[in-house]
C-alpha cells in the first residue's frame, strides 16, 4: 500500500512540488507519477488518482486540500521575485 501524502510529499523534487502547488487541477505528468511512486506514493495505476476527460491523473479531492493546506502552498504559489532590472526598463522605455 502506498503511503499518505504527507509522507512522500517532502520527499518529492522542490522544482516537481512547485509544478503542482501551481498547477493542483492539472493532470501530472508521467515523469511526476514516477517521482511520487518513487517516492513511496501511490503507482500510476492505483485507483488513488482522479481520472480527468482526458484519462490524466489529478490529485484526488483529499490531495488537493492537503496540498492546499500545506506550508508548501503558502510559499510556493506566490510569484517569484521580479527581475529588479525590469524595473530599470520600465522606467527609460521612451514615452510617445
Amino acid at each position: 500500500m502506498a503511503a499518505a501524502i504527507d509522507e512522500w510529499w517532502p520527499l518529492l523534487n522542490e522544482q516537481i512540488r512547485f509544478w503542482v502547488v501551481n498547477n493542483v487541477f492539472s493532470s501530472l505528468a508521467p515523469y511526476t507519477l514516477q517521482e511520487i511512486e518513487r517516492a513511496g506514493g501511490p503507482s500510476a495505476d492505483d485507483p488513488y488518482w482522479k481520472r480527468d476527460a482526458d484519462g490524466g491523473r489529478c490529485l484526488p479531492q483529499d490531495g488537493l486540500q492537503w496540498v492546499i493546506r500545506s506550508p508548501d502552498f503558502a510559499v510556493m504559489s506566490r510569484p517569484k521575485d521580479p527581475d529588479p532590472r525590469a524595473a530599470y526598463f520600465r522606467r527609460t522605455w521612451p514615452r510617445r
